[in-house]
């Protein structure tokens, strides 16, 4: 019995003297947002519907090509893959009123998202890749575990591992998902995680 309790001593110990996110780039690329309104960044395969007000003939419904652009009318191909609506609003607006219309009003609406997802590989019940879900706000490191049937027996939930492609870099993170940061972590469309083993 009193090495039981020495065991979860040590637990309890080791759980809080890990760092709860320690975050390092890669020096080596490797190939590879929760969902909201206007703060939603465009992604290809994105369905987008664009209109300019007071300019019926202009409107077009398309999916985002895979290099991030669509094609608009007078203006040609103009990349909005990454930017937020807004940012996307405006970045045609700026091409449409350098030549062709005066202070132009530009909407967009994704009519339809492109899959999104994420991989977990380690040692949890079921490896694999899975939809984020668009219902949640806020899509976190332990419900994203727990969708792929939640760690295993040597599941070491003090030591995560999540890669994340970020400004054309890879950044890796070490995360202890005992601390209050790990639970809060956020899950990005096409991160992929690793449950790493337990060494003892």
């Amino acid at each position: 019995m009193s090495r039981y309790f020495l065991y979860c001593a040590c637990c309890c110990l080791l759980a809080s003297c890990a760092a709860p996110v320690v975050e390092k780039v890669l020096p080596t690329p490797a190939t590879g947002s929760v969902v909201g309104s206007k703060n939603y960044e465009l992604a290809p395969n994105d369905t987008v519907s664009v209109t300019v007000f007071q300019e019926p003939d202009m409107a077009t419904a398309q999916q985002i090509a895979r290099d991030g652009s669509i094609s608009f009318p007078l203006i040609g191909r103009v990349v909005i893959g990454g930017m937020t609506l807004g940012a996307a609003e405006q970045a045609i607006s700026k091409r449409l009123a350098e030549k062709y219309l005066v202070n132009p009003q530009v909407s967009i609406a994704v009519t339809q998202y492109a899959p999104q997802s994420y991989t977990i590989l380690g040692q949890v019940g079921a490896p694999g890749a899975y939809p984020i879900p668009y219902e949640e706000d806020a899509f976190t490191l332990p419900m994203a575990i727990a969708r792929a049937g939640g760690n295993t027996r040597i599941g070491n939930l003090r030591n995560i591992r999540v890669n994340r492609r970020q400004d054309g870099r890879t950044i890796q993170y070490t995360i202890n998902m005992l601390s209050v940061q790990g639970q809060q972590f956020l899950i990005q469309r096409g991160d992929l995680i690793t449950v790493q083993e337990t060494l003892f």
